[in-house]
């Protein structure tokens, strides 16, 4: 049954990431129409455009790179990269899946790569097409020098020489994210104790960041979340690492809701995975990371607090070097000048609690099968204007967006009952008994019961 739903998944994987590719060229040809019908105001609006780059450009121009967090140098570091997350936890003395470099391209290549916009064929991107003279004056022509730069035979074979070190069964991920598939894989549990690998035919095979047409192996770098997270991050370099496969300790079996009502409907398995969220430089709480199918059980409450330890350990240490995650998205909302902003509550308290130098975060943990737990990447907090996904806390507190903050203090173990993760119309509040739990509640429920006489 997995065998076949994980090819269903690639399949599908393949026709949502064509269809989002159709539909961002017809956005991308209705906000070119709008443009051109005025075309005087066209270096007016286009100056907001660029305000935004050079803040970008600015901000994550300031980040230090994870050597200086290998060495106890601080500063501000991009808070969605997984190096600066494993340099800290080493550290900080706290265990974590191992990652090596094994590729890293350039602005030209990443470019040339990461494929083109799918435009429609109709009369509106006729007449765009028609009109696009007018925006010639404020192109700079960077793209076509960047394809004239990059010899494709070169880089492909640059593509394939990067796994032909890699081991089998290890996936490959760009630095700030894993693949669209990897994410297919996890969410619908079908990625089991070894690397999830598909073959769609006798010379063509896909796995967790990779493909091998015939008998060698490429690093997949067009995948649309790889290329999405590029192009949020800072430029001039892009990473991408090798990891291996690691086996947990405990998975838990339930009926997969994302697949519910659908041909593919059934049970899933997932790792035992943990998420941490800090803030301000303290552990505020933790949740199961597949908030549907975790348990409130004195193991897991044991386990639990050993996240909660570890994950403060490394907020620990970042604070005590002054390394401080930095996540764009914030940094927009913090210098918005939008009314709708500045005017809610809930979006000034969050930035006031997520100040620029402070250790705000959520850090992922798996129970392995060998060493324990140990760190399996960091990330952004969770906010009211996205971040850090609040997993089985989802709903206390409502929706995220421009709204409550979803975290509460403690474990989420599960999600309650009213909640669907994927339609947050759910998340709403309601009974937590049995769901989420109250530190002290965990340490009791950790601590088993009495004995007997």
């Amino acid at each position: 049954m997995l065998e076949g739903l994980k090819k269903a998944l690639v399949l599908l994987t393949a026709a949502g990431e064509r269809r989002a590719n159709r539909d961002l060229g017809r956005k991308a040809t209705v906000a070119a129409a709008r443009l051109l019908r005025d075309p005087k105001s066209i270096g007016e609006r286009l100056k907001g455009l660029g305000d935004a780059a050079l803040l970008h450009e600015t901000e994550t121009g300031s980040w230090v790179g994870p050597e200086a967090i290998s060495n106890g140098v601080g500063g501000p570091f991009d808070a969605c990269d997984l190096r600066h997350w494993l340099a800290l936890a080493e550290i900080s003395g706290v265990p974590a899946v191992p990652a090596r470099e094994v590729l890293s391209l350039d602005d030209a290549e990443m470019a040339v790569l990461s494929g083109k916009v799918e435009m429609p064929e109709n009369a509106v991107s006729r007449s765009v097409r028609k009109n696009a003279h007018l925006l010639e004056p404020y192109a700079d022509g960077a793209e076509a020098e960047q394809e004239e730069a990059v010899d494709f035979d070169s880089l492909d074979e640059k593509l394939h020489a990067a796994m032909d070190a890699v081991p089998e069964g290890w996936m490959v991920r760009y630095a700030r994210c894993g693949s669209s598939n990897l994410k297919s894989f996890a969410g619908a549990g079908a990625a089991g104790p070894e690397a999830p690998q598909v073959r769609l035919g006798p010379n063509l095979e896909i796995g967790p960041g990779w493909v091998r047409v015939g008998n060698r192996r490429r690093v997949d770098v067009s995948d649309s979340r790889t290329v999405e997270a590029a192009a949020q991050g800072p430029g001039g370099n892009f990473p991408f690492l090798a990891r291996p496969w690691m086996e947990a300790a405990r998975y838990a079996v339930s009926e997969d809701p994302h697949r519910h009502g659908t041909a593919f409907a059934g049970k899933g398995i997932w790792p035992a995975e943990w998420r941490a969220f800090v803030e301000n430089g303290k552990v505020r709480g933790v949740s199961w990371y597949y908030g549907w199918c975790g348990s409130a059980d004195q193991e897991s409450a044991a386990i639990a607090l050993q996240v909660r330890d570890l994950a403060q350990a490394m907020a620990d240490k970042a604070a005590g070097i002054g390394a401080w995650p930095r996540y764009m998205d914030v940094e927009f909302v913090r210098s918005s000048q939008n009314p709708s902003l500045l005017g809610n509550e809930a979006v000034q308290a969050a930035l006031v609690s997520l100040g620029r130098e402070t250790v705000s975060c959520t850090l992922d943990f798996i129970e392995t099968a060998e060493g324990g737990l140990m760190l399996l990447e960091g990330g952004p907090p969770n906010t009211p204007f996205g971040g850090g996904h609040p997993c089985a806390f989802a709903g206390c507190g409502g929706a995220p967006k421009f709204g409550n903050r979803t975290l509460t203090d403690g474990v989420a173990f599960r999600t309650m009952p009213q909640v669907l993760l994927g339609d947050p119309s759910t998340w709403v509040d309601g009974d937590r008994e049995g769901c989420i739990l109250s530190w002290d509640e965990v340490e009791e429920l950790a601590m088993g019961p009495a004995p007997q006489p």
